[in-house]
Formats: structure tokens, sequence, C-alpha cells
């Protein structure tokens, strides 16, 4: 029996379900690309960090333990630049996943961290009025105009 006799949908009806299942593979691919790119700039960010820590390591020559310290950090945030460029985007992806199933309270807690340090920072930038008692020079001395 042939494929049409077994479809109950119309031809134009399974054509158009063909064109919405190219259209899904098309933006994951978009999407897997996207996230590819982040990653490699991700990876890249991380190495960079790896070689200020090295740098500001390089500071202490004359203190080998402190020194050392700075060289191992370094090493270890390089390691993890190469972990993350050879793994793929779905690999960590899993990796997170089960670390936050692991351990849900350290992830509550660093997700709180996090909220409250943006949070900081954008109040921060917003422009705040200096109370009378710390201003500098006396509320008194611009007048106000009477409208």
């Amino acid at each position: 029996m042939s494929d049409i006799a077994r479809d109950p949908r119309p031809a134009s009806e399974a054509a158009d379900h063909e064109e919405r299942l190219g259209f899904a593979d098309a933006i994951r691919g978009q999407a897997t690309g996207y996230a590819e790119k982040r990653k490699t700039d991700v990876a890249r960010a991380v190495s960079d960090a790896a070689e200020a820590i090295r740098g500001s390591g390089s500071d202490f020559a004359s203190y080998p333990h402190v020194k050392a310290f700075f060289d191992n950090a370094a090493e270890g945030v390089e390691e993890l630049a190469g972990d993350i460029s050879r793994r793929t985007f779905a690999e960590i992806y899993d990796e997170v996943e089960a670390a936050v199933r692991r351990r849900p309270g350290v992830t509550v807690a660093a997700a709180a961290l996090a909220g409250f340090a943006l949070f900081r920072l954008f109040r921060a930038s917003e422009m705040r009025p200096i109370p009378r008692s710390r201003a500098v020079v006396s509320a008194d001395v611009f007048p106000t105009p009477d409208v």
C-alpha cells in the first residue's frame, strides 16, 4: 500500500507539516551554532582570566609560596578553559543539571547571591539624591524660583 493511502491527512497538510519540521530544524541549527560561538567566547575569556592570574602572580617572584599559589590557580583556570572547549554544549548542560540535582541548596544560595549582586549593580548605577545633611553646598545657597 502506498504512503498516501496510509496517511490520513490531506496532501497539503502533510506538506505543511514537513515545512514546519524543516523550519524547526533550521532554528535548532542556528541556536546550536550560536551556543557554540558563545562557548568559544567563554573559553577564550576564561583563558584570558588564567593569563591575568598568572601575570598577577609574577609580581610575587620574591615570595615563591605566593607565586606557586597563583600559578596553581592559573593552571586550574586554564584546565577549565580546556574542558569548556572540548565538551559540547549538551555535555556542559547535562553536567550543570546533574550538579544542580546533587546540591540544590548550594544552587539556590548561588542564585540568591548572583541576584543580590545584580540588584546592587543596577541600584548603584541609578542616580540618587544627596541628603541635605551630607551636601557639600547647603541647599539654601541656590535660590529656587517661586512658581
